[in-house]
């Protein structure tokens, strides 16, 4: 109940903050169901007057149905409008919100956990309940109005017809158990979405295009994800037919109470204990005895905006939990001593394997480092902790003796730079999609080019249509489409717009260039690396080829998340071990 009432709480909270005039003025909407329930008593005014011939009651009878039907009808369409807008509205304020919230969360740890996506595809599918949240809640709240002026016509009636009501109860439990069974039903469908999801991506992403259609997967991509949605909507219909069910047996119980009701109200009218126009008034009042039924069926629909409600809170708590990395005090401008990793263990949440294992080192400030080894033995995974895209499982790092989980993540991020083997492409103009490494020279085309020059991708502007100017990305118009290469070099340029970093990675950041080309630019990282040794930066390479990292100071060789080998190219070389045999190998092939 304390969740459903924060929900609550978040649904109107948000609605006021987004439009405070149209939050408000819906309000007055369930006072117009006030209308309904007095509809009876002026046609029993209308019938006796005709019937009796009475001027008064038939002009009561008339203006009463008058101004019931034009208010309820004036308040209708203008709540009708209002609810629309204000819905719209809301929605977007959410959508924003989920958008910034997970955009905003400091690691990437959530992407490896199957809950958090499951639970985040659930509140991407309840989006439209939390847009339409004030219209479930107003209408409940005008049913529930409109129910309790029923109500007191009944009594005005004969107050036995009361005994109708309590055949409408059993829709209590019925939307109780509506609500379990929506609410089960989105569980179950939650990763069969994601799947069905994922499988209609792929259908019309383009870079899964050429295979594709080279091994012939149309069929078979259409057939899974026919069978992926199929499963995904299984539960629904199931919730579905279980609630047409309840509702079947509910409503026939109502119809036989009411037929009861009705027999009781022509009874009394034979025995000369009502009029004509209380039978009518009767009668009608009966039928919107109905309207109970709607009030609380609309609480359970209430109920699915609520549950998605929760689901916004759970990604609240989740980001403020996540946000407190970002509470911790600010790097200092430059490495004195070095970063230490003490015993630092890590694997992925969710998961049983250990990725890294018992690591201790000292990376000594102003050092060049390379990291080497066979694929997935861990090299990526340790830059991925250094950046603080994850959170060591145990052990620490420390920087010049401070944890680094107590620096401000943030702050800690400023004062890197980076380029990575799936580097992104940012479909910008070119100069924009480099001084992104840099948003304070965004627009600086001197810096840009100066990077460019850096990163050693000078040939790239040139072959543009415009230079920096030109849209890249073939999907817009004008755009310039690049190949892989190309975007590789637009990346490196990107990681060194930042003047002044603590760290510099390079996790395979030329795997789309040829070895000599790749040696070359490791050897001018090398040499730029030096000139920030004053301030005691840091580089770490990333390699799977050996013969690029011969000039780093110091070489980790790291096999199945452990450090096998530690020491300059001399030095390996010299105890001929992994590292020398691996470099060897290697340069026979190339050869």
């Amino acid at each position: 109940m304390r969740e459903q009432w924060r929900g609550f709480r978040l649904l109107v909270s948000t609605a006021v903050r987004t439009d405070p005039w149209r939050t408000f003025g819906l309000v007055l909407e369930p006072i117009g169901r006030l209308a309904w329930p007095l509809a009876g008593l002026w046609l029993s005014f209308l019938t006796d007057g005709v019937l009796q011939d009475r001027g008064n009651l038939i002009v009561a009878g008339i203006i009463g149905l008058l101004a019931g039907v034009v208010g309820n009808w004036g308040i209708s369409l203008c709540g009708n409008m209002m609810r629309i807008t204000l819905s719209e509205k809301v929605g977007f304020a959410f959508d924003r919100e989920i958008t910034r919230l997970t955009a905003d969360l400091p690691g990437l740890d959530h992407h490896e956990r199957a809950d958090y996506q499951d639970r985040l595809e659930l509140l991407r599918q309840s989006q439209g309940a939390l847009g339409g949240a004030m219209n479930s809640l107003i209408n409940s709240v005008a049913n529930v109005v409109g129910g309790a002026g029923v109500i007191v016509m009944l009594v005005v009636v004969h107050p036995l017809l009361l005994v109708l009501v309590l055949f409408a109860l059993p829709a209590i439990p019925v939307a109780r158990l509506e609500q379990r069974w929506n609410k089960q039903a989105e569980e179950e469908s939650a990763t069969p979405s994601r799947q069905a999801r994922h499988l209609r991506r792929l259908a019309y992403d383009r870079g899964a295009g050429m295979e594709i259609r080279v091994f012939g997967l149309q069929e078979e991509l259409r057939a899974r994800s026919r069978e992926a949605w199929r499963t995904a909507r299984r539960p629904a219909v199931r919730a579905a037919w279980r609630r047409d069910l309840a509702h079947g047996i509910q409503e026939i119980v109502y119809a036989l109470a009411f037929v009861a009701a009705i027999g009781f109200v022509l009874w009394r009218a034979t025995r000369g204990q009502s009029s004509v126009g209380e039978v009518v008034m009767a009668v009608y009042t009966c039928a919107r005895v109905q309207q109970v039924v709607w009030a609380i069926h609309g609480v359970a629909r209430l109920g699915q905006s609520l549950r998605a409600a929760g689901r916004m809170l759970w990604l609240r708590d989740y980001a403020a939990t996540a946000d407190a990395r970002r509470s911790g005090r600010a790097p200092e401008q430059s490495i004195a001593d070095g970063i230490v990793f003490e015993n630092v263990s890590f694997r992925y949440p969710g998961t049983e394997r250990w990725i890294l294992r018992g690591m201790s080192l000292h990376i000594p400030a102003g050092g060049v480092v390379a990291l080497v080894g066979e694929n997935g033995a861990g090299k990526s995974t340790l830059v991925k902790l250094l950046a603080r895209m994850y959170e060591p499982t145990e052990g620490r790092i420390l920087v010049d003796g401070v944890d680094l989980a107590e620096l401000d993540v943030d702050a800690w991020r400023e004062r890197l730079s980076a380029a990575f083997q799936d580097f992104a492409k940012f479909e910008l103009v070119a100069q924009q999609t480099v001084g992104v490494g840099d948003l304070s020279r965004l627009d600086d085309e001197a810096a840009v080019t100066a990077a460019l020059d850096r990163a050693g991708a000078a040939d790239v502007v040139p072959k543009l249509p415009q230079g920096v100017a030109s849209q890249l990305g073939s999907s817009w118009e004008d755009g310039v489409d690049l190949s892989t290469g190309q975007w590789q070099k637009l990346a490196l340029g990107r990681a060194l717009m930042r003047e002044a970093p603590l760290v510099v990675f390079f996790d395979e950041p030329t795997a789309s260039l040829d070895a000599p080309t790749e040696h070359a630019l490791f050897e001018r990282y090398t040499e730029a690396s030096r000139a920030g040794a004053a301030r005691g930066m840091i580089t770490v390479l990333v390699s799977h080829r050996f013969s690029t990292v011969r000039s780093a100071d110091l070489i980790l060789v790291i096999d199945d998340g452990r450090i096998a080998e530690l020491g300059s190219h001399a030095e390996l070389m010299e105890i001929d071990g992994l590292y020398a045999e691996l470099y060897t190998l290697q340069a026979r092939s190339y050869a």
